[in-house]
């Protein structure tokens, strides 16, 4: 019979081994590693995920609605013991042309410093070193409340993909709404 106490050790040791897993560096194929990028859209908007960022996908979630909050922050999700917040990115930038019917979310980072978004499909997979993806200014015509936070912008295929600080855009969406300090 296992107890309480040895079931809540064997978790809190699997919840430390998800803490400490390093980074994603890429597929192995035939003895030679490929440099694979992974990027989701939001509406019109494409984004690529820092290579060093943790991401996963979680389809048709249950999500705990938060009182008084803005229609773009969707509520948390309870992941592995860890509350996730979850946004509507898409809607908070104006890329929203209809209420949102995706059951799919992405997962960026790990721990606490995860957060979720609703995605409108599977990310695209870019293998660097097969595709011409060169880097470009960022144009104009990018979402006014996500400039500040693009580091940097490419071109795949005449279709522009910003990489965001998205660690800071999310500080930033949320900081009216939080009475914690972080750092």
């Amino acid at each position: 019979m296992v107890t309480e106490q040895t079931k809540n050790s064997i978790l809190n040791n699997v919840s430390a081994g998800l803490d400490h897993f390093d980074p994603f560096q890429g597929f192995v194929d035939d003895g030679k590693t490929l440099n694979v990028r992974y990027g989701f859209r939001l509406g019109e908007i494409k984004f690529l995920i820092n290579q060093f960022s943790m991401s996963e996908v979680v389809m048709n979630p249950v999500i705990y609605s938060l009182p008084n909050t803005p229609s773009w922050i969707q509520g948390l999700i309870n992941l592995r013991g860890i509350l996730v917040p979850v946004f509507n990115i898409k809607k908070y930038i104006d890329q929203n042309n209809d209420d949102n019917n995706s059951t799919t979310l992405l997962i960026i980072d790990k721990g606490e410093q995860a957060f979720a978004t609703f995605i409108d499909a599977l990310p695209d997979s870019i293998n660097i070193d097969e595709v011409n993806l060169k880097q470009t200014a960022t144009p104009g015509n990018a979402p006014e409340n996500l400039k500040a936070y693009i580091t940097d912008t490419y071109e795949l295929n005449n279709e522009i993909w910003f990489e965001l600080d998205f660690d800071a855009f999310i500080k930033n969406m949320t900081r009216d709404y939080s009475d914690a300090e972080s750092d």
